[in-house]
């Protein structure tokens, strides 16, 4: 009760820029005064991403797609400290923020890229949704300078056979990327993905549509929908 108490002097009554958390060993950073406090409460506080996660799942690679300033890729490596994290985040403000949050974690990698169904380059287009609502997309005739990879092509890069936890919450590119190839799903155990058809219409489909064809299992935790794969959970 206590060190929540002092978690919240620090970022309402005194509004540093940093805070220090009780069972973390380096200082969070976020801007006072943004959406990020809305963010910190959601993961710190109210833990939306601790998952009730089957035995057979030992979380050893985490995807952080959409990794914002970090702090998801911050609480999964306090969760698991034994875990590899790859933390993809696109916009220039949130990943300098992101650097700086994960830069003293050996087992997080800060990726500047965005999740997409084509590997090339994208553009960040600001739709009024905030820090934390920066959407990417294609524009014809555009010098596109930020980099797009497809998730295959990310496994592939980093060696890696089996991804234990997906977190995606890329805005609407979601239903881009799950409308392209999407074999990665094979070896998903879990998935964790918060939909925005609010942002871009035809999300849900584009991912119900994909995930019909494996065996997945789903629950709601806060604003995201959780999937267990059964047939990994069995094989494990």
């Amino acid at each position: 009760m206590a060190a929540g108490l002092w978690v919240y002097v620090q970022v309402k009554l005194l509004k540093r820029p940093v805070v220090n958390l009780p069972g973390y060993s380096n200082p969070v950073y976020y801007r006072p005064g943004t959406a990020d406090l809305t963010t910190f409460r959601e993961i710190f506080l109210r833990e939306a991403y601790r998952l009730e996660l089957p035995a057979s799942i030992q979380p050893k690679v985490i995807i952080d797609a959409g990794a914002n300033i970090g702090f998801t890729s911050l609480f999964f490596a306090n969760l698991y400290p034994g875990a590899t994290i790859l933390s993809l985040e696109p916009e220039q403000g949130n990943f300098e923020l992101l650097q700086k949050n994960v830069g003293s974690h050996a087992n997080i990698k800060a990726i500047r890229t965005a999740l997409w169904y084509e590997n090339g380059a994208i553009e960040i287009a600001d739709r009024g949704f905030g820090l934390r609502g920066f959407m990417v997309e294609q524009r014809a005739g555009a010098h596109s300078t930020i980099p797009a990879i497809t998730l295959q092509s990310l496994l592939q890069q980093h060696a890696i056979t089996s991804v234990d936890i997906l977190k995606i919450d890329i805005e609407g590119s979601e239903k881009e990327v799950f409308s392209g190839d999407t074999s990665w799903l094979a070896i998903t155990k879990c998935l964790v993905i918060e939909l925005h058809d609010r942002m871009k219409p035809g999300c849900s489909g584009a991912v119900f549509k994909a995930l019909g064809r494996h065996q997945f299992s789903k629950t709601i935790k806060g604003e995201n929908l959780v999937f267990i794969n059964n047939q990994q959970a069995i094989n494990s």
